[in-house]
């Protein structure tokens, strides 16, 4: 039994604002766990404070709300990072997941080094997804956790990320540095959606 099949729709549909009478753009953040995929969606989109962030259980399966931000209305989907998840989202549910999306967020933690190499075959397959069920889509890598790396190695941080995600190939997609304790996380996320 699929640990996501009671969470999302067969049909996948997107929750509607009934004040505006629109479905608001899906917004997807994926990446592997302890990312600060569900911090980042807290901080930005409940306007939560970042410190109150840091004793967020592990994300179950996939949660999908939709929110407000800026006069836009927005259905964010958050994918659990375990493992066990990603493979339901990429194999058995990845129609449902990657199909209508707006933004796709794959979010790193630019401190874990040892992390990059299996964010990366991620990476690639949510690309191939999405090239495949939403190819009007557009994807963002947030190089996250900026905080924890001294700022004169950030540079250098991002490089390193882009040269091993080999971001070169993929000239579309962006990347920018973010920190849920810095201006850089909502600014990254409103240069996403062009406002």
């Amino acid at each position: 039994m699929s640990y996501l099949e009671n969470e999302i729709a067969d049909d996948d549909v997107l929750i509607k604002d009934l004040d505006k009478g629109e479905f608001g753009s899906k917004l997807l953040f994926i990446g592997l766990a302890q990312t600060g995929k569900t911090s980042i969606i807290q901080v930005v989109f409940e306007n939560k404070a970042p410190e109150t962030t840091s004793k967020i259980p592990a994300t179950v399966g996939v949660r999908r709300k939709l929110v407000d931000f800026s006069d836009i209305s927005l259905n964010v989907y958050d994918v659990g990072g375990q493992i066990t998840y990603l493979e339901e989202a990429f194999v058995d549910l990845r129609e449902s997941i990657f199909t209508r999306i707006k933004i796709l967020f794959f979010v790193v933690d630019s401190s874990k080094y040892g992390d990059f190499e299996t964010a990366k075959m991620y990476f690639r397959r949510a690309i191939r997804n999405l090239n495949e069920y939403s190819p009007e889509g557009k994807m963002v890598v947030l190089a996250h956790k900026m905080d924890l790396i001294p700022t004169e190695e950030r540079e250098k941080t991002i490089s390193f990320i882009s040269k091993i995600f080999e971001l070169e190939d993929y000239s579309e997609v962006e990347i920018f540095e973010t920190s849920i304790y810095e201006e850089t996380l909502v600014d990254a996320i409103e240069k996403a959606l062009g406002i």
